[in-house]
C-alpha cells in the first residue's frame, strides 16, 4: 500500500466504504426479514392458540349437547357450508294439508307470510315465484281453478279472489 498514489488510496478507501455499506444494508435486510418472520410466527401462534381455545370450547359444549339432546353441535364452518342463500321470495304460495291444497295466497315476502298463518291448518307449503305486478292475476287464476277450502267464499258460493272470474276472462282477451 506504500507504493500507491493518493488517488489510488482514496479509490481503495471508497471501494471498501461502499462494500461495508452494502454489507451493512444486506445485514439490515436479513435482520428485518427475521423480525417479519418472527412476528409472523407470533401471529400464527396466536391464531393457533385461539383456534385451540375454540376447539376446546366446542368439545366441552358438544359433550354437554350430547348428554342433553343426544346430538353433537356442528362447527361454525359446518353450519356455514350447509347454509342456503337467503333470497326474498315474491310469488304465489299454497298451504297444503294431507296432500290437498287448502289455501292459495300471494306475498312479496312469502316465508314471513306463511309463518303468519296461525289460523289455517296445514302441514306443508309450496310456492311459485312471480313478478309483483302479476300476483293478483296468478293468485286469482289458482283460486278459481283449485277452489281451496280455506279461501273465502262470496254469498253466491264463488271463491273470493283479488280478481273475479269475469275480470280474468276479460283481461285474457
Amino acid at each position: 500500500m506504500k507504493n500507491k498514489t493518493p488517488e489510488e488510496l482514496r479509490a481503495i478507501a471508497q471501494k471498501a466504504h461502499a462494500t461495508r455499506r452494502r454489507n451493512k444494508e444486506a445485514d439490515e435486510q436479513i435482520r428485518q426479514k427475521a423480525i417479519l418472520y418472527r412476528d409472523g410466527l407470533y401471529d400464527q401462534i396466536n391464531i393457533l392458540e385461539k383456534n385451540f381455545e375454540v376447539l376446546q370450547r366446542m368439545e366441552l359444549f358438544s359433550k354437554s349437547a350430547m348428554s342433553l339432546t343426544n346430538k353433537t353441535l356442528l362447527s361454525e364452518q359446518e353450519i356455514v357450508e350447509s347454509a342456503s342463500k337467503w333470497k326474498k321470495a315474491t310469488g304465489i304460495y299454497f298451504l297444503i294439508k294431507e296432500s290437498k291444497i287448502v289455501y292459495v295466497g300471494q306475498s312479496v315476502h312469502i316465508f314471513s307470510r306463511i309463518a303468519s298463518h296461525h289460523d289455517k291448518e296445514f302441514d306443508s307449503f309450496a310456492y311459485i315465484p312471480c313478478d309483483q305486478e302479476l300476483l293478483d292475476k296468478l293468485e286469482s287464476l289458482y283460486i278459481h281453478v283449485l277452489r281451496p277450502e280455506r279461501n273465502g267464499n262470496h254469498a253466491d258460493g264463488k271463491k273470493h279472489a283479488p280478481l273475479n272470474l269475469e275480470q280474468i276472462l276479460k283481461a285474457a282477451k
